[in-house]
């Protein structure tokens, strides 16, 4: 708890604007979430990731989608918490095959199943901003999974967020 205090304090000191985020051009509906089935004998294995990219992703996201600064201000550790397992299954699902359309679904379908608990907002732009850093912040290595149009807007979000990661 006491980290994720910090970083709510971080994330709430943010005071850059929102950084407009582009379409990845995915078919991917946060309403209608269809898991893929195929990939269920591979193991989810989230990033392993540091007390340091925890709190940049958190901050980045912030930055990246106002809905989400503002869910942050209004549910507090159950946002941060819910923001960071987004992004870390996201990678997971990721890894484990399939795609990023199905990667997004999946995540997709696990948000509305505790969206009761998390109030986490449901909008593919909200899901969006929080994918795509993950991929800059948590799982970098997974970016050579997606394509090459992601792989270039994800350089230009990195670079309009200012993150030092690779």
């Amino acid at each position: 708890m006491r980290r994720s205090t910090a970083v709510l304090g971080v994330v709430l000191l943010v005071g850059l604007g929102p950084v407009s985020l582009t379409s990845w051009g995915t078919t991917a509906q946060a309403s209608s979430p269809k898991p893929h089935k195929s990939s269920k004998a591979a193991p989810l294995i989230p990033p392993k990731t540091s007390p340091v990219q925890d709190a940049r992703y958190l901050t980045d996201v912030a930055k990246s989608d106002p809905d989400l600064a503002t869910y942050v201000q209004q549910q507090g550790n159950v946002a941060l918490k819910a923001m960071l397992t987004d992004g870390s299954a996201f990678c997971a699902f990721l890894r484990r095959g399939g795609g990023i359309d199905d990667a997004l679904l999946n995540v997709a379908a696990g948000a509305k199943s505790v969206e009761s608990e998390t109030h986490l907002p449901s909008g593919v732009t909200t899901f969006n901003a929080m994918e795509a850093v993950a991929l800059i912040d948590l799982c970098p290595a997974e970016q050579r999974l997606v394509p090459a149009s992601v792989r270039s807007k994800l350089h230009r979000l990195r670079s309009a967020l200012g993150s030092a990661s690779a």
